[in-house]
């Protein structure tokens, strides 16, 4: 880095610090607030913690502008720990922005529930973050440039798969985009009656996402609206996502975009409902055949986008449970990924875990699989248990540091209680029903739940046949660890719908289909690499895998002739 770019952004830093200062010491505080805590007081004290860290900052400056040795071995040091042999640059790029992020969203939950004076020094602290990661990014220009760019970084990939990878990925993008662009006239359309629908779900959510972006006459007022306003009946990541699908009608409708309903549920259900569930099937269908075969992929990714649960989801339907299937893929996409290295994909993992945890508690039931996952890599010796511990504690980290990340307002105490207060009845209505059960259609148990999971995504047969599969797939085969995977997260999820869910609506179950028809699918893998285990070689038989694929390809036969006339009954007659 070059001298100049230090010492200009010390001086940019001195400037804006001094300005926060004097921000802080002019500040009248409301007489309402500040009983907790003495704000003339903290005032005070944040003004010496002012003072001191820009006496450091002068003190550092000064000794970088006019003493030669000390500059030359500060830039030195710079140099060496951020581009030498462990290259911590690039983290630390990373780290400045979340950390600016964040202390902004600190800056804004002074507007609701941090005390005042605290709001000059977030402030100040998110400028400077930022700043810092501008002037890596200039101080280090030419390590940038010797950095593979985004674009290149991707061609090379795409090169790296081989022809048969590109033409499925090619196919499967296509039919895609097909299965998008057909269910634009359903879900914008007026019905044959000229009536356009809506859910139940859809009437109670839409004012609260609208409402968010309505303009307010104060920014306090507006961080009030936008932070502290949700009402809480998924998780503050679904309403941000489909806030910003219509930042577009905002801008040309203005005030007024809230009124054209129509067209902003269409969006909505395009954009956070279709969209993610097929790039979540997508993932899927990756994950099971690496696309290294056209007619597998294309085949599995058809069967899926025609589950008739899937179907009747992207059909009038605004919800978040496809944002919870598309997390729920990408941890465990992330997590077979890493292949017990514990490094960056598994924190990937611990975000996307924490997504689906902050919009519908499902991160949650990752406990067995993540649990499983730590001690394969003790007992494989992967890691020691000095590292075992670590790597659960920054699991944790991660995935609850993603929570509130995605969630600055649970940091606000009135607001996590409200929050909990509205959440709560909610769940007891969940797992305990209505009050009223009507024919048993609230009792729980696993038969009684798949009476109900038959209507919307597999029969029971199929269900068992693809326990079946997950289970041997684990034991044996070549896609072991991407089956415990699956296994782990099925088992803990299907377990508490079945015996603590009393409400049996269709779209609960859908995070479990996917990763239960992944398991149905990879049963052939059993056939491969079970040679090396005792008594297990004739699986690699050809007549053994012509009989494994023909038992795969009946089962999958008769469930795909069943969802084609359940979507019959759906589509024609309306049922």
């Amino acid at each position: 880095m070059k001298a100049k770019t230090l010492i200009g952004f010390i001086l940019i830093v001195l400037v804006e610090g001094i300005l926060a200062q004097a921000a802080l010491l002019s500040m009248q505080f409301d007489a309402a607030r500040g009983h907790i805590i003495n704000y003339a007081a903290l005032r005070l004290g944040l003004a010496g913690v002012f003072f001191l860290i820009l006496a450091g900052l002068l003190t550092f400056g000064m000794g970088l502008l006019f003493n030669a040795n000390y500059r030359q071995r500060s830039i030195a040091t710079l140099d060496r720990r951020l581009v030498g042999p462990k290259k911590r640059l690039f983290f630390l790029q990373g780290a400045l922005l979340l950390a600016s992020a964040f202390l902004f969203e600190c800056f804004l939950l002074s507007y609701l529930a941090f005390p005042i004076p605290t709001r000059p020094l977030f402030l100040w602290a998110s400028l400077t973050s930022f700043e810092a990661w501008v002037a890596l990014r200039i101080g280090y220009a030419e390590t940038y440039r010797g950095r593979p760019a985004l674009a290149a970084g991707l061609r090379a990939r795409w090169q790296a798969w081989l022809p048969e990878q590109r033409k499925a990925f090619g196919i499967l993008a296509a039919l895609g985009l097909l299965y998008f662009l057909a269910f634009i006239p359903i879900n914008l359309l007026p019905d044959k009656n000229g009536r356009f629908d809506t859910n139940p779900d859809e009437v109670v959510l839409y004012p609260d996402v609208t409402k968010a972006l309505a303009a307010q006459p104060t920014f306090a007022a507006t961080v009030q609206n936008v932070v502290g306003g949700w009402g809480w009946q998924y998780g503050y990541p679904y309403m941000t996502i489909s806030a910003a699908v219509l930042l577009i009608p905002r801008v040309i409708f203005g005030d007024q975009f809230a009124s054209h309903m129509q067209l902003n549920l269409f969006l909505l259900r395009q954009f956070v409902s279709v969209l993610p569930m097929e790039l979540a099937l997508l993932l899927a269908v990756y994950l099971v055949t690496r696309f290294k075969s056209v007619w597998r992929s294309a085949g599995l990714f058809g069967f899926l986008l025609l589950v008739p649960g899937i179907v009747k989801y992207n059909h009038h339907y605004w919800h978040p449970d496809a944002l919870i299937v598309l997390c729920t893929v990408l941890t465990i996409y992330f997590l077979e990924r890493d292949d017990l290295r514990f490094g960056r994909n598994f924190t990937l993992a611990a975000v996307f875990c924490g997504l689906a945890t902050a919009i519908k508690l499902w991160g949650l039931f990752f406990v067995v699989a993540i649990a499983g996952y730590l001690l394969a890599g003790l007992i494989r010796k992967k890691i020691d248990f000095r590292k075992f511990i670590l790597a659960g504690a920054l699991f944790i980290l991660a995935m609850f540091g993603t929570v509130i990340f995605t969630s600055p307002s649970l940091m606000a105490p009135y607001i996590a209680k409200v929050a909990f207060r509205d959440w709560l009845p909610r769940q007891t209505a969940l797992l305990n029903g209505p009050g009223v059960n009507y024919g048993g259609i609230y009792d729980t148990g696993l038969m009684n739940w798949l009476k109900y999971f038959g209507y919307h995504y597999m029969k029971g047969y199929f269900f068992f046949f693809a326990v079946f599969a997950l289970i041997t797939g684990s034991l044996i085969g070549s896609r072991k660890y991407l089956n415990r995977i699956l296994l782990a997260w099925s088992a803990v999820t299907v377990i508490f719908l079945a015996y603590s869910v009393a409400m049996k609506n269709f779209q609960y179950m859908m995070p479990v289909v996917i990763p239960l028809y992944c398991g149905a699918f990879l049963f052939p893998s059993i056939t491969e690499g079970s040679a090396i285990m005792p008594g297990l070689a004739f699986l690699e038989k050809p007549l053994s895998r012509k009989i494994v694929w023909g038992v795969t390809l009946a089962f999958v036969a008769s469930q795909f002739v069943i969802n084609l006339i359940i979507l019959y009954l759906y589509v024609v007659r309306g049922r």
